[in-house]
């Protein structure tokens, strides 16, 4: 019998710093912050959580949005390296950024190549919005974001992309993730947990197109089996620690080892206000 599953928020952090949070990763004993609106990320001790930002080109100050690289999806590759992926969904947003942890090398190269390939996979006019990505076995598992009535997606291509290989499509999935209040919910991160599962972060946020914000409605934290066809996709509504739905436009999500919490990093549309690190319990996802 399948347990149901829970998200509820235990702790909210401001991150000095640290704005337009976008995705999370996990090393180690150190969570990678990266923010959607500069060439700059930032690693987050814990459970101290002290931040100390990482350029990863210039100074790492904040950029016009017309500008901005637009990182929003973050993976640990299996050689240990970090990469963030650009969403292409604008011609200057297609840069890929390979971070070594340990020696703190940043290797910055344009990839547009790939996004091309994803747009031509899933048969769109305009172009794709990647906001998760992940490691699944060889293959490099890319989640493209829906808008307005538009389903969400994922591609696959070969995980040797982020080091330059030629992008070949292996294959692709779209999702009907359902609604929240009548807004459409579409993928903001996700985890590849292998064994055909992946642990994914949605918004609701009423908009129509890849780069305009709009209203957000609230979040959902969901499992895909991927063990059958079609999927079996299921999601539980994100709250607060009161109970109350949680209003947090959440972008990027690190599980625990045992699926039993994690961490969220939200985007509050406002660079006046610093990005919120959440901690997250989650129920039924083991």
């Amino acid at each position: 019998m399948r347990s149901e599953l829970s998200a509820r928020l235990v702790a909210v952090h401001p991150l000095p710093g640290v704005r337009a949070g976008s995705a999370l990763v996990r090393v180690g004993d150190r969570l990678l912050a990266v923010q959607d609106d500069a060439f700059c990320a930032a690693w987050v001790d814990l459970p101290g959580l002290a931040v100390t930002p990482m350029p990863l080109k210039g100074d790492g100050a904040a950029l016009a949005k017309k500008d901005k690289p637009d990182f929003e999806s973050a993976l640990r590759a299996p050689d240990g390296t970090v990469h963030l992926l650009g969403s292409g969904s604008l011609g200057n947003r297609c840069t890929l950024a390979r971070i070594d942890p340990v020696g703190a090398a940043v290797t910055l190269r344009e990839a547009p190549e790939i996004y091309e390939k994803v747009r031509l996979a899933l048969g769109l006019d305009e172009r794709p919005n990647i906001e998760g990505a992940g490691v699944d076995g060889t293959r490099l598992r890319l989640f493209h974001r829906g808008a307005g009535p538009a389903p969400s997606a994922s591609v696959d291509l070969p995980l040797g992309v982020l080091d330059g290989e030629r992008p070949e499509v292996l294959g692709c999935t779209w999702f009907e993730l359902g609604t929240l209040d009548g807004v459409g919910l579409a993928f903001t991160d996700a985890v590849i947990l292998g064994h055909h599962r992946t642990v994914f972060l949605a918004a609701a946020e009423q908009t129509d197109d890849a780069v305009a914000d709009g209203p957000v409605a609230g979040a959902a934290v969901g499992l895909i089996d991927g063990a059958h066809d079609p999927h079996t996709v299921r999601w539980t509504r994100l709250l607060e620690s009161d109970g109350r739905p949680s209003l947090r436009k959440a972008e990027g999500i690190a599980v625990d080892d045992d699926l039993r919490g994690g961490w969220l990093i939200t985007d509050p549309d406002d660079p006046r206000r610093a990005a919120e690190l959440c901690r997250v319990e989650l129920d039924g996802f083991g």
